[in-house]
């Protein structure tokens, strides 16, 4: 919730853009079969959604969810073996932040701002090449957060960059298709691990995104503290 008062009073951001990101969860969740919020959400609800702390209500948050989740990670030369088809991973980072709450700067920039580049790089990518967004998203405000420091859009304009369904079905960037953290389940990241394999491999039913190739998958937490990269291609 600071860091959501914080952007808001430095670039402008609106509740409703926060409201963007969480539509834009419902409408890809229910598409998903086994995601736990398939009720639609439109703006009025939204904002009949209860404060939890200022700015962000209970539509702003992720889901608490019980469950486990597991991925088989392998050599290349044994991927032909396998049954299923196999993923690549491309690339992975991390970047983590010792200042804390001490810093002046901590609501700023998040170290997927140094993990993300470096991370691209090390694989030979670019944003642009980036086909699906699977995005940690205990917060809405940590989804715009990372838009940003991605550089999916410039600092200060994810919530114009989430409007008029960016990234919900049929929008530029396809972010979180299973619904995320917010209305698939939580899982921590794995889940988004899992669905980028899926949308990878073409096994994602009525949420597929045509011709997917590179997923992106964040990894952030602990106060906003800590980041992971992962990179997975086809």
């Amino acid at each position: 919730a600071l860091a959501a008062q914080r952007h808001m009073a430095l670039y402008g951001t609106r509740p409703d853009h926060f409201a963007a990101v969480a539509i834009a969860a419902r409408l890809w969740a229910a598409r998903t079969p086994h995601a736990q919020l398939h009720e639609p959400l439109d703006l009025d609800g939204y904002f009949a959604s209860p404060m939890v702390a200022e700015p962000l209500r209970r539509a702003d948050c992720c889901l608490i969810s019980d469950g486990a989740a597991a991925v088989v990670v392998c050599a290349a030369d044994r991927a032909p073996d396998l049954p299923s088809r196999s993923v690549r991973v491309l690339g992975f980072g991390q970047a983590h932040s010792l200042g804390t709450w001490s810093s002046p700067e901590h609501f700023d920039r998040l170290p997927a701002a140094r993990c993300g580049p470096a991370t691209l790089a090390r694989a030979g990518l670019s944003i642009s090449d980036i086909d699906i967004a699977l995005i940690y998203d205990c917060f809405t405000i940590a989804v715009l957060m990372q838009l940003e420091d991605y550089g999916f859009c410039k600092k200060g304009e994810a919530g114009a960059f989430v409007e008029n369904g960016r990234i919900g079905p049929g929008g530029e960037l396809p972010v979180n298709p299973s619904g995320g953290l917010m209305a698939e389940g939580y899982g921590g990241g794995m889940m988004h691990v899992i669905e980028a394999v899926r949308q990878l491999r073409g096994e994602a039913d009525a949420r597929q995104i045509k011709g997917a190739e590179i997923a992106l998958v964040s990894g952030h937490g602990l106060g906003m503290n800590t980041h992971a990269t992962l990179l997975l291609g086809r």
